[in-house]
């Protein structure tokens, strides 16, 4: 870790030096029991960072008291101190500019609102109750006396976070520090008896990611706010301990990851449209994605070494399209979505097609092809699609959604045969666009050779948003008025150079395809993804101009086998009667779980702080269910929940007078939708998505 002020090597430095180490040989004995005291309060409340830390020997020795009293560090490498010679008086600066210029991450959840749901119902009627009690309320510039939580990046020895405590409650604190240094010098720095008392009794939390990288630490975080309750993802403050250029790895990361803690929640209606549209499914074998059995022989699978064509609906599928045909026959492709009428414009027809939206336009685009071209396409989908999606496809093969109930159903009842159930296959990092959920295909079928094809992430201009070829333009090139990007955008880095825009939806597009190409990277090292798109770039796939691509000639009758092969090792048949599709005590685990849930809300509370605890109580309800087996009742559950309790709280902590009588409100509207779960569960199957004409008049399939 680099430092964040100081001065430069010189006779000054070298002088303050001396007489900070004969401040620290004199005040040898306080600090040295400061430290005993302080290990033994790190053994009996944080052991694990106590194995880590009890026979640590720190890289960097300098260390030295300052005028004031307080500890500094010296960095012979850069020639710097981790504070000015006034620590104390640099620490209380740099909060009141924290206090009086917050940084915090936010959400608005209003441009996702209508009435196509019952969740939808009641959030938008939450939303506008809380939207017009904001008008009446005074609201903080300044950082509140109450705060959600806070992510400290950098920890100065802990003498911020003794300065934050001192003046906030503060639910829960997340420190990042790479320095292992600085935090074993806390040890010495700060009264760590005084913060662990101050946390017990206000029964707040304090997390440490000490010695990470970026990545590990924003897995780690994500961890752990789940369990404390992702309510809170969009009531947290950023304190940065150390100047941007010395952080700025672990910011971009945790702001390109934020999308990943605010969106993704699901609710609750469409848990029960997954279940049903399963359940309602007309076509027999159904086709599972399963464990390939040629994942037990290790090494190269002379099978699999054809290269795969992810081919998205982005303005760059236009500028390759001639690629794309020249090697037609050389690759594996796979269309996403509204690509395929796309490519049937283009006379290109892909191997396999991938979706996963479960609204009914999905199936609904489908009519507007000729079921020759559709002829031996084999869908590639998830669990929760609409019935009507299979009727077009000779061949589909199903996975499993992660995080829907569906999916842990069928991993727990007889719904599925006990020997698939064994080997049923979860399309990791396959949200929440077609994209993700064909390269999660790709690379769990063992693919090893990417290239990523009008997958732009985003766009140059928000008016070419898609293929020119593709349905959201009439002939004539104008917009057909289906989709606009104009509002909300955000400045990515484009793949090959410059910059492009993205959507929150297409930029939490690009983080899972980031993440699924890196895990995938850690599993087979022999894997590479290239991206041909000029729109938003995607770390972990290599920049690539179609002209500099040399793709071999395959062999006549390769892409058949290589098909074959797939469908012999990576497809199980489920068999069954389709005259009952039982999914067993889920209706009363929910029932039961939704009476649990209801019982907390009605609770009294008479400030912030018992309100933070009554949803708290209310999320470890729904944690529990995630580790007795009755994962589906929470993830039923968890979506609604996540995104009702943000609405209260944006409200509640964003001022300083009372709005609890509001909050009692929207709680109770709540509790109603509560009240009104179980009997949607009933059969599910009712639930099944009629279509709303999304498409008609404003799609040019």
């Amino acid at each position: 870790m680099g430092v964040s002020q100081g001065v430069k090597i010189d006779d000054s430095i070298i002088d303050r030096l001396k007489s900070g180490r004969e401040r620290l040989l004199l005040n040898d004995d306080l600090f040295s029991e400061r430290y005993l005291r302080n290990i033994k309060i790190i053994e009996n409340y944080f052991p694990s960072i106590f194995k880590e830390i009890k026979d640590y020997n720190p890289e960097n020795k300098n260390i030295f008291v300052e005028k004031d009293g307080a500890l500094n560090l010296f960095f012979k490498e850069t020639g710097y101190t981790l504070f000015s010679e006034e620590p104390f008086k640099q620490i209380d600066n740099k909060y009141n500019q924290f206090r009086k210029k917050p940084s915090r991450t936010v959400i608005n959840v209003e441009s996702n609102l209508s009435d196509r749901s019952r969740h939808e119902y009641y959030l938008s009627r939450a939303h506008q109750i809380k939207k017009e009690k904001k008008k009446t309320l005074t609201q903080y510039k300044e950082l509140p006396d109450f705060i959600g939580g806070v992510v400290l990046f950098g920890f100065d020895l802990g003498y911020q976070l003794v300065r934050i405590l001192d003046g906030h409650f503060i639910n829960h604190i997340y420190i990042y520090e790479e320095n292992i240094d600085l935090f074993y010098y806390s040890l010495f720095a700060i009264d760590w008896e005084w913060v662990v008392a101050e946390m017990e009794s206000r029964d707040c939390t304090l997390h440490f990611f000490l010695g990470l990288d970026e990545k590990q630490f924003v897995s780690q975080y994500m961890s752990d706010l789940r369990y404390n309750g992702l309510y809170l993802a969009p009531q947290t403050f950023l304190y940065m301990g150390y100047s941007r250029e010395h952080i700025e790895t672990v910011l971009d990361e945790f702001h390109n990851q934020y999308v990943r803690q605010v969106m993704g929640w699901g609710f609750f209606d469409d848990g029960v449209i997954g279940i049903g549209q399963y359940l309602s499914r007309r076509k027999s074998p159904t086709n599972l994605a399963v464990i390939p059995d040629y994942e037990t022989k290790p090494g190269f699978n002379k099978n699999l070494n054809l290269p795969v064509m992810i081919l998205g609906n982005g303005p760059s599928l236009d500028t390759n399209i001639d690629f794309v045909k020249e090697n037609s026959e050389n690759a594996i492709i796979i269309s996403c979505g509204t690509t395929l009428n796309t490519l049937a414009k283009y006379g290109i027809k892909p191997d396999y097609h991938a979706d996963v939206e479960r609204l009914k336009h999905t199936a609904e685009k489908l009519a507007y092809l000729d079921p020759e071209f559709l002829s031996d396409i084999t869908a590639i989908t998830v669990n929760v699609m609409h019935p009507d999606f299979y009727e077009y496809f000779d061949r589909s093969i199903i996975g499993l959604k992660p995080s829907e109930p569906i999916s842990s159903i069928m991993q727990k009842s007889a719904l599925i045969s006990e020997e698939n159930r064994k080997k049923l296959l979860t399309m990791n990092f396959s949200g929440p666009i077609v994209a993700n959920l064909a390269m999660s295909y790709a690379t769990q079928m063992g693919f090893s050779e990417v290239y990523l094809i009008g997958v732009d992430c985003g766009f140059k201009d928000p008016e070419e948003h898609h293929s020119k070829a593709s349905g959201y333009y009439n002939k004539d090139g104008s917009n057909t008025g289906l989709v606009e990007f104009n509002r909300n955008l955000v400045k990515r880095k484009a793949n090959f150079g410059g910059y492009a825009y993205t959507t929150a939806i297409m930029d939490t597009s690009r983080v899972q395809l980031e993440l699924a190409i890196s895990y995938t990277k850690s599993k087979n090292k022999m894997f590479r993804c290239y991206n041909l798109s000029d729109g938003v770039k995607i770390n972990g796939a290599d920049p690539l101009l179609a002209e500099d691509v040399l793709m071999a000639s395959q062999s006549q009758g390769k892409k058949q086998s290589t098909k074959d092969y797939i469908w012999k090792h990576f497809v199980s048949e489920e068999l069954d009667s389709y005259d009952s599709r039982d999914i067993g005590d889920v209706h009363q685990h929910f029932t039961d779980l939704s009476k649990q849930c209801a019982a907390i809300l009605i609770e009294p509370f008479e400030d912030k702080k018992e309100l933070l605890k009554l949803f708290a109580r209310f999320n470890e309800v729904l944690m529990k269910h995630y580790f007795n087996n009755k994962v589906y009742a929470a993830e039923l559950m968890k979506g609604s929940f996540v995104y009702f309790v943000n609405e209260v709280m944006d409200m509640v902590l964003s001022s300083p007078e009372d709005s609890l009588d509001t909050a009692r409100e929207m709680i109770s509207l709540f509790s109603v939708f509560i009240d009104e779960m179980p009997s949607m569960l009933v059969d599910p199957r009712e639930s099944v998505d009629k279509g709303r004409g999304l498409l008609d008049g404003k799609y040019n399939g």
